[in-house]
């Protein structure tokens, strides 16, 4: 896989929101993360963002999802990978990372595509497509052998249009893979699935807290989704 890394020192801030890099284990190996510092720091200019910038934040769902890539059992060479909210990246890296290809990581503000582009670089990877998205307004019509997300179905709002997009543009034994801490309306999710004739299954995982004010274990389902 090609490697690359950082020409010059990365930036401390993203459109005025400051940046801590975060550092820790997974799969065998270290990852450093540059995201959001903290909520605080997001209030602060939350006025220029149409919506609450959340995905500028490392959260747990994000590390759980990518813990349990690096554990799958199957691997994800050669495979095709769409990442839906990417936020600052983690899971698509670490799926780029494991040989996925090609892996295509959106979201719906630009400022998350820059952290995904610059902690991709920022760990050595290289070969991901970034691309603006809104699942109101869907125009990928690829066929991907596996869909990620991370802390993207906790809204009901996002129900249909996100089934929309697994009707459409997951492989026919491909598989999706949601990452959720057991939010309120993430059963109503997996209800919906299975009443469209989808299989969903899921796997606990427990994820260190990335914010000190909560609790120092998360627990997050990984929630599978099959035709």
């Amino acid at each position: 896989m090609p490697i690359t890394g950082a020409t010059q020192p990365p930036p401390t801030e993203i459109a005025g929101v400051p940046l801590k890099v975060f550092s820790f284990e997974i799969g065998g190996r270290t990852w450093n993360v540059h995201a959001a510092e903290d909520h605080a720091s997001l209030l602060a200019v939350s006025d220029d963002f149409v919506a609450f910038p959340f995905g500028l934040l490392l959260w747990e769902s994000a590390c759980a999802l990518a813990q349990a890539l690096t554990e799958d059992k199957d691997g994800f060479a050669g495979q095709s990978v769409l990442e839906l909210g990417a936020g600052v990246g983690l899971p698509g890296i670490v799926a780029r990372h494991l040989d996925a290809d090609p892996v295509r990581q959106t979201d719906h503000i630009s400022q998350a595509l820059e952290l995904c582009r610059l902690n991709a670089a920022a760990n050595g990877v290289s070969g991901i497509e970034l691309a603006l998205a809104n699942w109101d307004a869907w125009n990928d019509s690829r066929s991907y052998d596996l869909i990620i997300g991370s802390d993207v179905i906790y809204e009901r709002q996002a129900h249909a249009p996100l089934a929309a997009i697994l009707e459409r543009n997951l492989a026919p034994d491909g598989r999706a893979l949601f990452a959720d801490p057991g939010r309120q309306d993430t059963p109503l999710f997996r209800q919906q699935m299975i009443e469209r004739g989808w299989q969903v299954s899921s796997t606990a995982y427990p994820a260190l807290s990335m914010f000190p004010s909560g609790p120092e274990v998360v627990t997050v389902d990984i929630i599978e989704v099959r035709r």
